[in-house]
């Protein structure tokens, strides 16, 4: 069995996939020069198969190969099995190909000939780049609903610290290249340059509101702005929602301040959030994809309550029942502590979730 774990100080892994063994032997022989371990293989199948035997940092891709398949077929293949960072290399291509290769969603592209500073800047900037994108994924599932807040803000800050550092580098580094860029007439690696520098910021904006969200959990009972709770949960999701095309709106009117525990309650909105999420991901039978919360006050004869809605225009995954009805579990146990009722309505084109805490005397 292969471990994913890779040593920070071991050599970077490449796999160069090239069907023209000297130009093969060429690319393994410069990324030797600047720190590299690699090796290369011709074929997308031997390409496959070297992923799932070996650990590597990065594939470097040629994407017309002899064979069966394309440097495009297989990166596919690659990516949904170990989702490493994949460089294509290509001397030409028409828009159709393009279109396909973009599609698996690579670090870039290094159009032949390149010169050995061409390739040193673009594998560089892309194993640094997946290393940071991977330590966010791994956060985001450790944000499970067993995880305590208190160590949330522990990991968070510590994950600020050991990502801002490397991203400032690739930040001056992405700089410095535009600039280099410039001044040689290269108009397409600076473009590139640029999107490095925009993609790094946006993990920079996502991490400050990772920091932001978990410090301002709190264990104590305190009166609380449900509404500017509900803000802050969706602008955690900000990104998430950003990327995968969602709209997420928010109506409130006036309401009281509530007597809780706020962290709690951001982990219920989290989880409900989520779940909404991942039930209009679901959907394929649309690309309208939009989560609609609703707060509002309500008082009858007998009690005073908030009502907060969730609709989502999603469908449940019947595959993904199990994980998700433990998180549901562990939120109503969270609502019924603030002696709350969670209920869900399904309906033909979605869903939603309705919470109800009672103002008791306290508030």
């Amino acid at each position: 069995m292969v471990t994913d774990v890779v040593s920070q100080t071991s050599p970077k892994r490449v796999l160069v996939v090239e069907d023209e063994r000297i130009i093969a032997i060429n690319i393994c022989s410069t990324l030797k020069q600047f720190g590299y371990s690699s090796e290369y293989v011709s074929e997308g199948q031997a390409a496959i198969d070297c992923v799932d035997n070996q650990l590597f940092d990065l594939v470097l891709m040629d994407i017309m190969l002899n064979g069966e398949m394309d440097g495009i077929e297989a990166a596919k293949i690659i990516k949904r099995r170990k989702d490493l960072p994949i460089i294509y290399l290509t001397a030409y291509s028409d828009d159709s190909t393009l279109d396909r290769a973009k599609s698996t969603e690579p670090f870039g592209y290094l159009i032949k000939p390149f010169n050995s500073r061409d390739l040193y800047i673009s594998v560089e900037m892309a194993i640094y780049k997946s290393r940071i994108q991977k330590q966010l994924k791994d956060f985001q599932n450790k944000l499970s609903e067993t995880q305590k807040w208190e160590t949330i803000g522990l990991v968070a800050a510590s994950i600020s610290h050991d990502i801002n550092n490397p991203l400032t580098s690739i930040l001056n580094l992405a700089e410095l290249v535009a600039k280099e860029a410039s001044q040689i007439g290269k108009q397409s690696i600076r473009e590139h340059a640029k999107k490095i520098s925009s993609e790094s910021e946006r993990i920079a904006k996502i991490i400050k509101n990772l920091v932001s969200y978990s410090q301002t959990t709190s264990t104590l009972l305190t009166y609380s702005d449900l509404y500017q709770i509900m803000l802050e949960t969706r602008s955690f999701l900000h990104q998430y929602f950003l990327k995968e095309g969602i709209q997420c709106e928010i109506e409130s009117e006036k309401l009281p301040l509530y007597f809780c525990q706020s962290q709690k309650i951001k982990q219920v909105f989290l989880n409900l959030l989520q779940d909404a999420r991942g039930r209009v991901l679901n959907n394929t039978d649309t690309t309208d994809r939009k989560i609609s919360i609703q707060l509002q006050s309500e008082e009858t004869t007998d009690e005073k309550s908030i009502k907060i809605q969730i609709i989502d225009n999603g469908k449940i995954d019947p595959s993904k029942l199990a994980p998700s009805q433990n998180s549901l579990d562990i939120t109503q146990n969270l609502i019924e502590e603030h002696k709350g009722k969670l209920e869900r309505t399904e309906l033909a084109d979605g869903g939603i979730w309705m919470i109800t805490f009672p103002i008791s005397e306290k508030n």
